[in-house]
């Protein structure tokens, strides 16, 4: 095993850090309770900046009958075998949540919220339900939800459109639909005089890398839609590789540059490295995996990551969520959500560490600590050195809090309600510097509080 070396430099400043963790998920596919994301908030002492929220128009709309359920009970399938398409019926779950105790939950729990609003995409496109009628719901649907939360800001059309759980539809299919939603925006936004924000297409990263982003950014700028707007782009992955990202990341300024597009935010509003599992070790696999992607993109402009999920179905994504609820009551948190929680305890200004640690590795300090997250997401142990240079102290307190198969782990090695330390160390500093040595089991994850003394 060869050791990874690095050393950091508390002394020299890159900027202030980026609060990457400041963008969160949720799920109407296994809504937990309301009271879940104030609790969220409390275990991270962290308020998200947006939050992305859901309505799926076959419940809250009924085709049949031409009525609204503001308030339906999430997860119940009304139509059943008269359903046209079956989008992703076949893995949601009925909830006892209702729709609006859901949606003000978690909007409350951040400064802004995205509100994606899907499902009919499919029977629009085939003329089952006309344009008209669709943009008809979608604004009255946008507007009840904007006025029970009214720090809804984004408006994202469709999700994953253009694969079979979702409506499989071209990029010539889908313009029509966000047009719909643009005008729709359009006429709310002079209603009330609100800014509400549109933008698309929360696209995979298969479809991104067969061609369709390039497809769909051609077609944004050749829209003649009087009511355009592109006020962000999203799109997704779920790939190991976390060259993905900068893959993608590097053909979506490229393509702004080569259609002349407005440069606005880039939402990768769904983010995992791992495929849909129970398996228990799943998710500590996509913990550090994850965190190391999230690492990653904190270099990249204009851009905010989404980690997939707050809260899911164990059986169906124990890989993504980052909390269980548990059989007496409570949640607990996964590895997943202790990743978060070890961002969320990044401090202000990040600092220079020095050595090809391929984004393993980043550190931020203020005057008297030192805050350090370190990530092997490798199939075999990981040793580590770490050389801290100018330091105007005698030692240094470290506290370890690691999170492994063993450790930290609520799913693999119950009981876990919080993140722990799990090792203390005094280190002398000698002439300004100190050593300190680790090792990161697989796809183990930890954080160093250092503080001066």
């Amino acid at each position: 095993m060869q050791t990874l070396n690095f050393k950091i430099h508390p002394d020299q400043i890159i900027r202030t850090w980026p609060r990457i963790e400041k963008y969160q998920n949720s799920t109407l596919r296994y809504t937990p309770p309301k009271v879940f994301p104030a609790y969220w908030n409390r275990m991270n002492n962290s308020r998200p900046k947006v939050l992305r929220a859901w309505v799926t128009l076959d419940e809250i709309w009924d085709i049949e009958t031409d009525t609204y359920n503001w308030n339906y009970q999430i997860g119940v399938d009304k139509l059943g075998d008269k359903r046209y398409y079956p989008y992703d019926w076949p893995s949601t779950r009925p909830s006892d949540t209702l729709f609006e105790d859901y949606l003000s939950s978690y909007c409350a729990m951040a400064d802004e919220a995205m509100l994606n609003i899907r499902r009919f995409e499919r029977e629009t496109a085939d003329g089952i339900l006309p344009y008209q009628k669709y943009e008809e719901v979608c604004e009255k649907v946008i507007e009840h939800c904007r006025q029970l939360c009214p720090n809804i800001v984004y408006i994202e059309v469709s999700n994953e459109s253009e694969i079979k759980g979702f409506g499989m539809l071209t990029i010539k299919e889908y313009m029509p639909l966000y047009d719909c939603i643009c005008r729709a925006v359009a006429r709310l936004n002079k209603k009330h005089s609100w800014n509400l924000k549109v933008g698309g297409t929360a696209m995979t990263d298969n479809g991104v890398m067969r061609g369709l982003w390039h497809e769909y950014m051609k077609a944004l700028a050749e829209d003649a839609c009087p009511d355009k707007r592109i006020d962000f782009y999203s799109f997704h992955a779920y790939d190991v590789d976390t060259n993905r990202l900068n893959q993608m990341y590097n053909m979506h300024r490229a393509d702004l540059k080569k259609y002349g597009l407005p440069d606005v935010s880039l939402f990768f509003d769904e983010y995992g490295v791992r495929n849909c599992s129970p398996e228990p070790i799943e998710d500590l696999m996509n913990a550090s995996g994850t965190l190391k992607g999230m690492l990653r993109t904190a270099d990249m402009e204009n851009f905010h990551i989404f980690p997939w999920c707050t809260f899911h179905n164990p059986v169906l994504q124990m890989s993504y969520t980052q909390y269980i609820r548990l059989p007496e009551g409570g949640y607990a948190p996964t590895p997943n959500g202790l990743s978060v929680k070890m961002l969320c305890g990044m401090l202000e200004n990040e600092i220079v560490v020095e050595g090809d640690t391929e984004y393993r590795v980043r550190a931020t300090a203020n005057d008297r600590e030192i805050y350090v997250i370190l990530t092997n997401p490798d199939g075999e142990a990981l040793p580590m050195q770490a050389d801290l240079k100018a330091l105007k102290c005698d030692a240094l307190h470290v506290e370890i809090c690691q999170v492994d198969e063993k450790r930290n782990n609520s799913v693999m090695n119950p009981p876990c309600m919080d993140l722990s330390v799990t090792e203390t160390r005094d280190v002398t500093v000698v002439d300004g510097e100190a050593t300190i040595a680790f090792e990161l089991p697989r796809y183990g994850f930890a954080c160093w509080r250092i503080t001066m003394k």
